[in-house]
């Protein structure tokens, strides 16, 4: 079955474990829809994946939320799924990566286990934070979705961003680091390589900060940023699999 042209939000019933699989800025749950099906098919869990606030309409739609927004959606879909579940992984690519861990930081007992897919922590390059002080005259940059090694894949997601959610992001992200230390749950670390939109170094910064006694660290080598639809989104599935099922 082809999961890779829907953007809609999705929900599969299953057992009494939940994952919470959070999709990335600017863009849907098509780019994580194969690995969230993969999972359900083979494990049975129940799986949720819903469209953050201010996604999967138009930029203007963005402009008019910010990282509250964004992190209420994954909360309302968190807590929804927390009271039909026994145990509950939060899991997510990007932006979700990184809601994800905030969501484990700050709500512990809501979440058993985390997964961060090529997650950002606030670790910029000067370019980029320069950025964010730019003079735009329409408010908008360029998109930095769908960067894929695959060929034939892409993602559904964004071309322009309003710069205004740009700096929401950052102080979502940077926060978020700072916050690492407190999460304790076990918690599964995929990282591509090479990623020309979240530097690498995070997942190593996730890795080294994270108050965690139950840590796994995978490279993910043949794959750019969105991984969840690039040449490694096996390998996803696989070892997301292995650590909920352990």
């Amino acid at each position: 079955m082809d999961y890779d042209s829907d953007p809609t939000p999705f929900f599969l019933p299953g057992t009494s474990v939940g994952v919470l699989l959070l999709h990335g800025f600017t863009s849907t749950p098509q780019s994580i829809a194969y690995v969230g099906h993969k999972i359900h098919e083979a494990t049975g869990a129940t799986v949720s994946a819903p469209l953050l606030a201010g996604h999967g309409e138009t930029p203007s739609a963005l402009a008019q939320t910010g990282y509250k927004d964004w992190l209420a959606s994954a909360e309302k879909a968190l807590r929804s799924l927390n009271q039909s579940c026994d145990t509950t992984v939060v899991a997510g690519l990007s932006l979700g990566g990184t809601i994800a861990l905030n969501l484990s930081v700050r709500f512990p007992e809501l979440v058993d286990m985390v997964v961060s897919i090529n997650g950002s922590t606030g670790i910029y390059n000067p370019e980029q934070v320069n950025a964010l002080f730019a003079d735009i005259p329409d408010g908008l940059q360029c998109g930095i979705g769908s960067d894929i090694k695959h060929p034939d894949r892409r993602e559904i997601c964004y071309d322009k961003i309003p710069a205004v959610t740009m700096r929401e992001r950052f102080v979502l992200t940077c926060a978020t680091g700072l916050m690492l230390p407190k999460l304790k749950q076990p918690i599964l670390i995929l990282q591509s390589r090479r990623d020309h939109v979240v530097a690498p170094e995070n997942g190593m910064r996730i890795a080294s900060a994270v108050g965690s006694t139950e840590l796994t660290l995978r490279w993910l080598e043949e794959s750019f940023h969105v991984a969840t639809l690039d040449y490694d989104r096996d390998i996803i599935v696989e070892m997301i699999i292995r650590f909920i099922t352990r």
